[in-house]
């Protein structure tokens, strides 16, 4: 590792070979694994598998044990600390990769859901704002919605609980919001304080997301059908 806290590069072999290993120990805190068996892992031969479980030792990113020909592998406190590096590295740079998502018309079925009293209340209370009794549809392309996805793993949801509604005996389930920021593609530097509503109950594709915020988006961003917001996720929470 490089003093400046990053994987040297002839060292990127060695950090995707504890990579392997500590997605195969999983909860557990050592592996017992052969050579062969790590080669297949990492698409290698027998011989370079070795050698990458050599290395690592040396690097002192694990501790080993060998008895016969499997060898009982802990990761170290340094392995787990090259670990957290990278994660720490691929998360910036996940946070900062652009979302788009293209305006599209709805049914208007976020409306019905945010007007209704047990949810709009929290949403006032729990997201810190006011909100406008509609949401913005915005379809994502396969690689945004699935980025997306993946981004929200990360992240806290603000839970809107459910309830049930004394009066139709109808029971509304909890939303997970996501706070993010939007803006206009040519427009970046304008950003508004937004939710992500993950409903339930929705009749969406699974491309399409919908935008809880303060005022009308339409209005506020003289937005039209296929105009591209950006989506940034706030990782602050």
């Amino acid at each position: 590792m490089s003093n400046k806290g990053e994987i040297s590069p002839e060292n990127y072999a060695n950090w995707f070979a504890l990579y392997q290993l500590c997605k195969h120990i999983e909860y557990r805190q050592t592996i017992n694994i052969s050579s062969v068996e790590f080669g297949k892992f990492l698409n290698l031969s027998q011989q370079t598998a070795s050698r990458r479980i050599s290395d690592l030792e040396k690097l002192g990113w694990i501790k080993r044990k060998t008895e016969k020909k499997i060898q009982k592998i802990v990761v170290t406190r340094e392995g787990s600390d090259v670990m957290l590096l990278m994660y720490k590295n691929l998360k910036e740079i996940l946070g900062r990769i652009v979302i788009l998502g293209s305006v599209q018309s709805g049914m208007k079925e976020g409306a019905y859901y945010v007007a209704i009293k047990g949810y709009f209340k929290q949403f006032q209370d729990k997201l810190g704002f006011l909100p406008y009794k509609g949401t913005l549809n915005l379809e994502l392309n396969d690689t945004n919605i699935d980025l997306l996805r993946e981004k929200l793993k990360y992240i806290k949801p603000v839970i809107i609980s459910g309830f049930e509604d004394d009066n139709s005996e109808r029971t509304y389930g909890s939303v997970h919001c996501y706070d993010c920021f939007i803006s206009r593609l040519d427009n970046p530097e304008k950003k508004l304080k937004a939710a992500i509503l993950d409903i339930q109950r929705t009749h969406h594709e699974k491309n399409t997301i919908e935008i809880l915020a303060k005022p009308y988006l339409r209005d506020h961003f003289n937005l039209k059908d296929g105009d591209k917001l950006i989506i940034e996720l706030n990782f602050s929470n």
